[in-house]
């Protein structure tokens, strides 16, 4: 009895006991990487966020790798320092600084600017650990700098138990889970809290592969990323480029004096996760030329063309005005033709 007495409400101070338990830890205003107006109103979300792990996840020339220069770019206007971990062998400088990215080619392939570039990773604990030595050297005060580190790409290097040939795809996943979701995803959201002096984050380039249900016919293809799911599970932003089973992209050409170039290149962009606030759109179309993104107008596309028009004539190698056709449209028209052929055919066979 004199147990249950003490219990009652009278003699319990509930307010005064979860004040004494409880603690709060403030946390700075969310930012993000800016990619640009185009790519604002076609996702809904400006960009990576900063202080957390963001993923990138589609097939080849789907706009991965623009938009990963974008987040570049703005990393280096907010005063923050790009770390650009690359293990996909398709990088390149010249692209990143016609996109406006801030380098300078000092010599033949070396290349120098306001980032750190790393390209000799051959498995995926090299590549933490190196993370993990710039983060240690952050918090010693020898490198006083907020960090963004871009890989490109989960997929393109295996863990050292499989390169060295004593693993597989799931050793390589179980690393992934243990060095990323485990330890760089903590190290980095733990950089958001208030008493922190710098905020870090990380980008990360997936590679993909396609699930599909053999025993259900009925189940929808799914793009996973390779490695595991590890990266998306922990992922704050994951954006999707492209579609499912392919890049899913269009050209948008550039045709003067029968030759023709890609102009620009129609992909679809989707905001997969958001766990900032939940916004993003599902079903973005975006254009992605050499310079930049714009948006998927015709408009917009004449803009683009009247601004870098000299720069597109020297492609082409011809002077005067140039022509831009799409691909979509050309694939519409040809249909379209091949229908009023077969019409006619008809009519002439029924006439005889």
């Amino acid at each position: 009895m004199a147990n249950k007495k003490a219990l009652k409400k009278k003699d319990f101070d509930l307010k005064a006991l979860t004040a004494e338990l409880s603690s709060s830890t403030e946390y700075k205003p969310q930012e993000y990487l800016d990619c640009g107006e185009a790519f604002t109103e076609t996702t809904g979300v400006p960009g990576p966020a900063i202080g957390h792990l963001n993923q990138f996840l589609g097939h080849s020339d789907s706009g991965k790798t623009a938009a990963l220069i974008k987040s570049m770019i703005n990393s280096q206007k907010k005063g923050r320092l790009p770390v650009l971990l690359i293990t996909e062998e398709k990088w390149s400088f010249g692209h990143a600084k016609l996109m406006g990215f801030d380098c300078a080619e000092t010599e033949p392939n070396k290349w120098d600017g306001n980032f750190i570039f790393r390209d000799d990773f051959e498995y995926v604990e090299q590549l933490t650990d190196y993370v993990n030595l710039l983060l240690d050297k952050q918090a010693k005060g020898e490198l006083p700098i907020a960090l963004d580190f871009f890989w490109d790409s989960v997929g393109s290097i295996p863990c050292k138990m499989t390169y060295e040939g004593k693993g597989g795809k799931q050793h390589t996943a179980g690393v992934l889970s243990d060095k990323i979701g485990m330890g760089l995803n903590r190290r980095i959201t733990s950089t958001r809290k208030a008493d922190r002096p710098y905020t870090n984050t990380l980008v990360i380039v997936v590679q993909p592969w396609v699930w599909v249900d053999m025993g259900n016919p009925m189940t929808k293809p799914k793009l996973q990323g390779k490695g595991g799911n590890s990266i998306y599970l922990n992922s704050t932003l994951v954006f999707q480029f492209g579609n499912i089973q392919n890049a899913g992209t269009s050209s948008v050409n550039a045709v003067k004096q029968g030759r023709k170039i890609r102009f620009a290149t129609r992909t679809k962009i989707a905001v997969k996760k958001n766990h900032i606030n939940g916004l993003g759109y599902d079903d973005g179309k975006i254009i992605i030329t050499p310079h930049d993104f714009i948006l998927d107008t015709p408009n917009e596309i004449k803009k683009y063309k009247e601004r870098y028009n000299e720069y597109w004539k020297v492609i082409l190698g011809v002077d005067g005005d140039f022509e831009i056709i799409d691909e979509d449209e050309t694939d519409a028209k040809r249909l379209s033709e091949k229908i009023a052929a077969i019409k006619a055919k008809k009519d002439d066979s029924s006439e005889d």
